[in-house]
């Protein structure tokens, strides 16, 4: 059934699109020119049947989605039949001369066929080489060459396609080099170092594993752990692929923020050449055009410059952070997937962030066949309920299977056993009055907006811009006031900041980073430290990326600059281990973000304990981010660390958005409900000696409070979409920097509901997509004194409208 629902869609989409056909000969059966206006490209349409897998078509899905047809291929078929009628279904192709072709089911394989009258001397050598239904014989492969030649050489046409030479040549690559792997690894485990002198400095035996596993098997993904090198292990690759299958054209494609960083890195462990492409038009062109070995881009300029890009004809590509590329729908993705190598080397610590569908499109750049078609991965691994409703994962086992010959995964307590612990410290602080009666004000927007969409079923433009508004603002709140009202600075979190700061860096003397979504709170911040005079640097979006190279030794190199300060565009690529502590004052929304924000500081060269302190408003919506993010960390071990087969979104306590709907009590109000949460008390004692709030499950409230939280959390839940977008900046702030020095703003196209629109208004307002969260109640202020709440505070202004947005 499944099949046919996905041969009828195809169907569905060449009676819908404009395409435009135009015969290649007078013939019914022949060559075709298929022209896709929705994708501006060109295809070849080889008709020669009305059955599946009669024909060819060379676009993108033909090839891997194993049906034997596609929208191209139906599209001729329609057009033929109105030419044609019924004669179509008549007539049948008779084959003039052989054909050597790839037969695209699963698994491919090139396949000869043959006119019913043939010589007897080319019955002999297909004998020789193909099996009785005409499939290229195994053991033949690598003789494959000389049977070319031996066809040719007859006096009979024979026709050879590309795309059956492409794939015996890779095939037989690909064994040449898992031979070759094989060899360098029996030498490593005999204590030998076959790599040792590929680069200026030596390679760590787990990272000599990882460069022979990357050339040795051509197109791979290395995933391991953030902090283990995988930049050294891509340049080591580059290296021995130069040496030993003699390429000479390396293109790295990352986020703008690390570019030079790689520059700096190629120029430190290798002799070969590099540019960072950059600047105007005419001297990326230049760039372009130099004889250069690496070339580093950004993902912005890729889609800029894709014509340029894709006429470099690399050897090999290097995806740095590919999750950049792991929501299929956006233009990034698509863009990368345009461009052509032989070989490819996709780096991420993080190659699932959220859904298991990210992973299919990280791994569609690798092998565009290994999981199979996506209609059939998402079939078999995904668990929905009745509704349809995604619920869990299933058969996680299967996927690692399939990902074993291609991923190559090391964590860093399995590799690094003298790396230096990591401790996690939880610190939660109540809101103020003042707060609470700020994040009350937005909680009644989101659930007035709520019981709306449930009314009627849809949400205006305004609405929904009012819903993302209301939501951002009750992320502000929990970290200041000022962020909202722009006059108060009302901020629990700030004096808890204080005194984490004097005693790790006044008192214990160490570096530390300190990690904000908003850069205005990091200005708040900076007041901070210059209060206590505590040098520091600040890091953002709007930095060109030029400049960030000196931020970082600044702080690095002077023994003055004591803290870090940064939005997430400084949690990726950047290495801090100048510090030896992180400060989250906002949980981020996923525990990818949060591990590549501490892995700036705990990865390799650092030698000191590291320690990472988590920022917490109690009873708000920051409490619901940790169970979101222990979601997605049972979804990240459950496949890639063997941890499980499944996993099950219902046992680990997500709902879905209906589920929770039914449970709204109609008569909802404001109630005073308060959790149960292990509070900071505030008294001052040294940081070694607190004890942090223990992470553990909220009690729900219950009543009308509950319901509150309810209608909250299914907004919450309404807001979900498949990963965090654009470049990791600020969602108040966006960058001016130049276009090259700029990341996307990825949008998701439209997903035909509400759902996938009120998505995209929050991408494209914030930069980014809010991830499913919950609340459970509303928040009361602590009934327990504080030292930091009993200072006298200005009284926040009251603002006779409660719905305001903030400036982005």
């Amino acid at each position: 059934m499944l099949i046919e629902e996905q041969i009828a869609e195809r169907q569905l989409r060449a009676r819908k699109e404009a395409f435009k056909i135009e015969a290649q000969g007078r013939t019914l059966f022949g060559d075709y020119q298929v022209f896709s206006p929705a994708s501006k490209r060109l295809y070849r349409v080889a008709l020669r049947g009305v059955g599946l897998f009669d024909n060819y078509c060379a676009c993108p899905d033909y090839a891997v989605n194993t049906l034997g047809t596609c929208k191209h291929i139906e599209a001729v078929l329609l057009h033929a039949r109105s030419r044609f009628g019924r004669k179509l279904d008549r007539v049948r192709y008779q084959r003039q001369h052989t054909t050597i072709y790839l037969d695209y089911r699963d698994p491919p394989k090139v396949r000869i066929v043959s006119p019913a009258k043939i010589s007897a001397e080319l019955l002999t050598l297909r004998a020789e080489f193909f099996d009785a239904e005409g499939f290229l014989k195994s053991d033949q492969m690598n003789r494959f060459a000389q049977a070319l030649g031996r066809f040719r050489g007859l006096d009979e046409k024979v026709v050879i396609y590309g795309d059956s030479l492409e794939w015996v040549d890779r095939e037989i690559a690909a064994n040449e080099g898992l031979a070759f792997e094989a060899r360098q690894i029996k030498l490593l485990e005999q204590g030998k170092l076959p790599l040792d002198n590929l680069l200026k400095v030596p390679l760590y035996q787990f990272q000599m594993r990882g460069v022979l596993f990357a050339a040795g098997r051509g197109r791979t993904i290395i995933a391991d752990d953030m902090g283990l090198g995988k930049t050294i292990q891509a340049i080591g690759a580059a290296e021995l692929l130069a040496r030993q299958r003699g390429i000479s054209r390396a293109l790295v494609i990352c986020p703008a923020s690390v570019k030079h960083q790689w520059l700096t890195e190629i120029k430190r462990f290798s002799d070969r050449s590099a540019v960072v492409i950059d600047g105007s038009p005419e001297r990326r062109r230049s760039l372009y055009n130099s004889p250069a070995f690496f070339k580093i881009v950004n993902y912005e300029l890729v889609r800029r410059d894709l014509e340029s890009v894709s006429a470099l004809l690399p050897d090999l590509i290097v995806l740095d952070e590919a999750q950049r590329i792991r929501n299929w729908e956006t233009a990034t993705a698509r863009t990368i997937k345009l461009l052509r190598s032989r070989y490819a080397l996709v780096l991420t610590g993080t190659p699932l962030e959220n859904k298991l569908e990210e992973l299919y499109s990280v791994v569609q750049f690798v092998d565009g066949r290994r999981l199979g078609p996506a209609f059939r991965f998402l079939s078999e691994h995904r668990q929905v309920n009745e509704q349809g409703k995604l619920i869990g994962y299933r058969n996680l086992d299967q996927v690692r299977e399939k990902l074993a010959p291609i991923l190559l995964r090391r964590r860093r307590d399995q590799v690094l056993k003298d790396l230096p612990p990591r401790t996690d410290k939880i610190f939660r602080v109540a809101m103020t009055p003042e707060q609470v009666s700020y994040y009350g004000d937005q909680q009644m927007v989101v659930a007035a907006l709520m019981r709306k969409l449930e009314r009627q079923g849809w949400l205006s433009p305004l609405d929904q811009q009012r819903m993302l508004c209301a939501i951002q603002n009750m992320r502000m709140i929990c970290d200041s006031t000022f962020l909202f009202d722009k006059e108060t600075k009302i901020s629990p979190k700030m004096e808890e900041l204080a005194e984490i700061l004097r005693e790790l860096v006044i008192e214990e003397e160490r570096k530390v980073v300190v990690f904000s979504e908003w850069e205005k709170m990091n200005l708040l911040v900076g007041e901070l430290l210059a209060k206590m005079k505590i040098g520091y640097v600040s890091l953002h979006g709007s930095i060109p990326t030029r400049r960030r190279g000196d931020l970082i030794a600044k702080f690095r190199d002077h023994d003055d600059m004591k803290v870090f300060l940064s939005t997430d565009a400084g949690g990726v690529g950047i290495n801090l281990q100048a510090a030896s502590a992180v400060i989250n004052i906002e949980p981020p929304w996923n525990p990818a973000r949060l591990e590549q924000r501490i892995a700036r500081v705990h990865r390799m060269g650092q030698s000191r304990p590291v320690l990472a302190v988590h920022l917490l408003t109690e009873n708000s919506i920051e409490e619901r981010v940790w169970e979101t993010i222990r979601l997605k960390k049972a979804l990240f071990q459950g496949l890639f660390d063997g941890a499980s087969s499944e996993v099950s979104f219902e046992k680990l306590g997500r709902r879905s958005m209906m589920e929770t709907l039914k449970e709204i009590v109609p008569e909802a109000t404001v109630p005073g409900t308060e959790l149960e949460i292990q509070k900071t008390d505030g008294k001052p004692r040294e940081l070694d000696r607190r004890e942090p709030s223990a992470e553990s499950e909220p009690e729900k409230s219950d009543g009308a409070g509950r319901a509150l939280g309810i209608l909250l959390e299914a907004g919450l839940k309404f807001l979900e979409t498949l990963s965090l977008g654009g470049n990791g900046e600020s969602a108040e702030k966006r960058s001016h920097a130049s276009a090259e020095e700029q990341e996307p703003s990825d949008r998701p196209r439209s997903h035909g509901s509400e759902l996938g629109r009120l998505a995209q208004t929050i991408e494209g307002v914030t930069g980014r997509a809010l991830m499913a969260l919950s609340l459970d109640g509303s928040p009361k202020p602590s009934k327990r004194p504080s030292r930091r709440l009993s200072r006298k505070t200005p009284q926040a202004k009251r603002h006779r409208s409660v719905f305001r947005c903030p400036h982005h």
